[in-house]
């Protein structure tokens, strides 16, 4: 897939294909500058990201005929995702209207193994997002420790490795592989039973959630004191790709890399 940064009017056609151009108005009527218009034709090929101009206009150029999937977003504002059937040398003229997030949108979990938002949820937890994560550098376990209290994570080596959540969990010891975890990790509802996996990087995440006291009921045994439940980000039709290289002393060198898209035609 080709990925290209346009501005309204910033290309020239070429024959044979069309334009998709509109407005972007609030919910008042006033135009919506800075506002991201992905382009995304749904049989694969050509993708294409406009961002509106001081009047609200947003332009792609140079598009070949077939069926697009244009989606508008702009922070503040609720996400409008819609199909353009674009004909040759036709300039399909699509305004959009944005409105406001909903004052109730809230963070949502899934700790009781339902998506529900944070504050109704009966149980005591911690929700970080992806981004406070990342800017956090927490990429594994032992990070998180430093952003959620009564979270503790001992570690001599990946064998010799306990997650603790308010001083309970597994004994730390000179070796503790036949030992069961007092506290659940769990990565997109997997979980990870053996001690050495809790010192896996985390990749791609969207949230995590802590759970502190006994899990049991939802979760299984080996939440006596807790669990961990980690959510990655769900896969995107529109390509994208994330690479992050971190380096630092004592030739510290880090790289990671995520790549999102359609594996198939519908």
């Amino acid at each position: 897939m080709v990925l290209v940064a346009l501005l309204p009017g910033g290309a020239v056609a070429q024959p044979g294909t069309g334009a998709i151009a509109g407005v972007i108005h609030d919910s008042s009527g006033a135009t919506v500058p800075g506002a991201t218009v992905s382009v995304a034709n749904e049989d694969g090929g050509v993708g294409v990201v406009s961002v509106s101009s001081d009047v609200g206009a947003y332009r792609a150029d140079s598009l070949p005929p077939g069926r697009y999937r244009l989606e508008a977003s702009l922070d503040g504002f609720e996400t409008v995702v819609r199909q353009v059937a674009l004909a040759a040398a036709e300039t399909a003229i699509n305004d959009i209207t944005l409105t406001p997030a909903r004052l109730t949108e809230g963070v949502v979990v899934t700790a009781r193994r339902v998506e529900e938002e944070a504050q109704t949820v009966p149980i005591p937890l911690s929700v970080l997002s992806g981004n406070l994560v990342n800017d956090a550098g927490a990429f594994n376990v032992n990070r998180l420790k430093e952003l959620i209290p009564t979270v503790q994570f001992y570690s001599t080596n990946p064998r010799n490795s306990a997650i603790n959540i308010r001083g309970l969990g597994a004994p730390f010891g000179l070796t503790n592989d036949g030992l069961e975890p007092g506290v659940g990790l769990y990565i997109d509802g997997v979980f990870y039973a053996r001690p050495a996996s809790a010192t896996l990087d985390f990749l791609d995440v969207e949230q995590i959630e802590v759970l502190r006291g006994p899990q049991g009921t939802l979760f299984g045994k080996n939440t006596t004191a807790g669990a961990i439940n980690v959510t990655t980000k769900k896969p995107s039709f529109t390509s994208g790709t994330e690479l992050e290289v971190d380096y630092g002393s004592f030739q510290f060198l880090q790289v990671k890399a995520s790549v999102t898209g359609p594996l198939a035609r519908h």
